[in-house]
């Protein structure tokens, strides 16, 4: 009896528990979480701005929206957490932001900061008068502002004197924010100098440094850039002067930054310039100096600039003043000019790493200067049988059936040379193909013993002004460049 009474107490205080449990079961509420409005962080919040890749996605923003159910969202950036002064980066209709680097390198820079490495910013998305989280980024930018000359002003003016020649003319300065900021990156400075009006399409620099900001020119330096430029003796002309800064980044992208030009008046006086020869293995007279050596051709406006447009073999060449190994000019970094007057190192080569036709410009500027060099298509290019001198300048006068020949070089047709001719002062001649008159190179004006003659059916003939005596004579029949020298 007592266990059937013990088994109905265990019964009913089951069914108490049970119709407890429901009545708690029907007092639960389920709560679903609030509307929200959330900017996700970021994988990586370090980024390095790469003025190589301007258009590159620097950051790519995203977010969930569950409060404002907005189409159309803002994204804001600023310096600190409280958004003190907040830059507006953009707008999107979806719940994905991306800006490039030059974008958010120029929004950065704008905003004021002075520093360019590991700056704190930081984003956030605005919709329908809700604002998300913000989140932080550590960013590098790079330098977007322009070095600013301060010296010389504009239209300062300067007369150049052959009575100073080792005495400093002018001094350039300038500053540069990207020099004093935390980079820890070398800036390569360049001062150029071009004639008024031709938006520096063949620069010559005056001078260049690393991480400097001031260049000084003596009276010869600041003479042969003014004449390079073709300003004109004793006469004041305007000379443009900018500076070029470039730095390079460990993915060797080069960032090229230019001040505004500055114009000031330059006179120079008038300077002679030596003939330039070349030797070297990619030339026919080899490493020998003293070899028939050929030489380069003038400019007869500009007398320190030289033009060589020609064959070269592959190898490397030089430029000698005479036939001894100094003065010799070539290079050490590619695109600058360096000498060795006699006392110093020889500098490097130009090197011509495969054969064919190139034109070479160079302009000396003291012991320094720059050079181009671009391929040349000679493939149209008519070859003559013979070249030769016609005139009574020559040994054989106007005799149109004896005319004195050159010699073409053994490896570039177009080139041709006459050793040890004597010319006649106060006579004149034509440079004439193949003893034909229908081939005939004239007188475009030159004052030197060097200059440009023209393929034209009439016109002048090329006067010779000079003393008589013996000279030697090259032409290149791609250009109708020419040049007599003195033996």
């Amino acid at each position: 009896m007592n266990l059937y009474i013990k088994k109905i107490s265990f019964l009913l205080l089951s069914l108490a528990f049970i119709l407890t449990a429901c009545e708690t079961d029907d007092s639960i509420q389920i709560m679903s979480a609030d509307p929200a409005f959330t900017l996700e962080q970021p994988g990586i919040s370090t980024v390095f701005l790469n003025f190589g890749t301007p258009t590159n996605p620097a950051i790519t923003l995203s977010w969930n929206d569950d409060l404002t159910g907005s189409t159309s969202y803002d994204v804001e950036m600023a310096l600190d957490t409280d958004f003190t002064s907040t830059v507006d980066l953009g707008n999107s209709s979806t719940n994905f932001f991306t800006i490039n680097v030059q974008d958010l390198n120029a929004a950065i820079r704008n905003a004021g900061v002075t520093k360019f490495k590991d700056i704190d910013v930081y984003l956030r998305v605005v919709a329908d008068n809700a604002t998300s989280n913000a989140i932080k980024y550590i960013i590098t930018t790079y330098p977007t502002d322009k070095p600013e000359l301060t010296s010389p002003s504009a239209n300062d003016a300067f007369v150049l004197s052959i009575g100073s020649l080792d005495a400093i003319a002018m001094t350039a300065e300038w500053t540069d924010v990207a020099l004093a900021s935390d980079l820890d990156t070398n800036i390569d400075y360049n001062l150029q100098a071009a004639a008024a009006g031709t938006d520096f399409a063949t620069p010559i620099s005056i001078g260049t440094g690393t991480n400097i900001t001031s260049i000084t020119a003596t009276h010869s330096d600041l003479n042969a850039v003014a004449i390079g430029i073709g300003l004109v003796a004793e006469v004041a002309g305007d000379m443009e002067m900018r500076v070029v800064a470039k730095n390079t980044n460990s993915n060797e992208n080069v960032l090229e930054r230019i001040s505004e030009t500055v114009t000031v008046s330059v006179t120079p006086y008038l300077a002679s310039f030596p003939n330039l020869f070349m030797v070297g293995s990619a030339t026919t007279a080899g490493w020998n100096p003293d070899n028939n050596n050929n030489p380069l051709f003038r400019n007869q406006e500009v007398p320190n600039a030289y033009v060589y447009t020609g064959y070269f073999q592959a190898g490397e060449f030089k430029l000698l003043e005479t036939n001894q190994w100094q003065p010799q000019w070539g290079t050490n970094d590619g695109s600058t000019l360096a000498v060795n007057t006699g006392g110093g190192s020889d500098p490097g080569t130009f090197n011509v790493a495969t054969a064919g036709y190139y034109t070479y410009n160079f302009t000396t500027v003291g012991e320094s200067g720059t050079f181009t060099v671009t391929p040349f298509d000679a493939s149209g290019v008519a070859t003559y049988t013979s070249i030769a001198i016609i005139g009574d300048a020559t040994p054989n006068g106007w005799d149109g059936d004896n005319d004195t020949d050159l010699t073409q070089d053994p490896n570039n047709p177009h080139l041709w040379y006459l050793n040890d001719v004597t010319l006649t002062n106060g006579g004149s001649m034509l440079i004439r193909a193949n003893n034909d008159w229908a081939d005939v190179w004239r007188y475009t004006g030159s004052t030197e013993l060097y200059g440009t003659a023209v393929l034209a059916g009439d016109g002048n003939n090329i006067p010779f002004t000079s003393p008589t005596g013996s000279y030697d004579i090259w032409f290149n029949d791609l250009d109708g460049s020419y040049v007599i020298i003195a033996n």
